[in-house]
């Protein structure tokens, strides 16, 4: 996914960040940790999701940027480096998606490890265009689902109409790492999201948030 996008201003008096989408007075990029996760996160999205300024993927590879991917998901092209990626044995490729029929029901699985590189495939944005990727992608049939039973609650607000007890893109990435054992990991890149949620509500009242720096 190109990677000269433009965030859409998040108010009418500030511009927004290329890169973590926060307002440019709340920038959180200079104070981004960069870590290594041995499992692949590799994340599919529509243009529309990825612009938005609550988007919590683009975090995601700002922190992990050597394990995570982003891919753009349209109606009429298919993700061909994704596509390549699952047909790689070194890979052993995950969807996390949440059971809803007997269809995906037969698909789920318990997560173990195994010597393979795991990698994680996350589907970005509402449940109603989730579900519309998932049925429209042929790659992702026979894909094995680990549903994921969340061992804390969405902080996730940003939006209207979320779904209580979905977990957002950034936080199902944040189990999944602890499930895989990942635990320091999981645990930088949740300190890093609750200082994006912070300084993005504090971005939208026009409030310039000083994070305290952590030695």
């Amino acid at each position: 996914m190109n990677s000269n996008y433009k965030i859409k201003q998040i108010t009418s008096l500030y511009n927004s960040c290329n890169q973590c989408g926060l307002p440019i007075i709340n920038c959180i990029c200079s104070a981004a940790p960069k870590i290594k996760t041995n499992s692949k996160i590799w994340i599919l999205s529509t243009e529309k999701e990825f612009y938005r300024p609550s988007n919590t993927a683009r975090l995601l590879k700002l922190i992990n940027p050597h394990s995570t991917e982003l891919f753009l998901w349209e109606r009429t092209k298919f993700p061909e480096k994704l596509i390549t990626n699952l047909n790689n044995d070194i890979y052993e490729p995950f969807l996390l998606f949440p059971i809803e029929n007997n269809e995906t029901k037969c698909r789920k699985i318990e997560y173990k490890s195994s010597e393979k590189i795991p990698a994680f495939i996350i589907i970005d944005g509402t449940w109603k265009e989730a579900r519309k990727i998932l049925r429209k992608s042929f790659y992702l049939e026979n894909l094995p689902i680990i549903s994921l039973n969340p061992s804390f609650k969405s902080i996730y607000d940003l939006r209207r109409g979320a779904k209580d007890g979905n977990l957002c893109t950034i936080e199902a990435a944040i189990e999944i790492l602890t499930i895989n054992g990942e635990i320091k990991a999981s645990q930088v890149i949740d300190e890093f999201y609750n200082l994006f949620l912070k300084s993005y509500k504090a971005g939208l009242s026009g409030h310039k948030l000083i994070p305290s720096n952590k030695n």
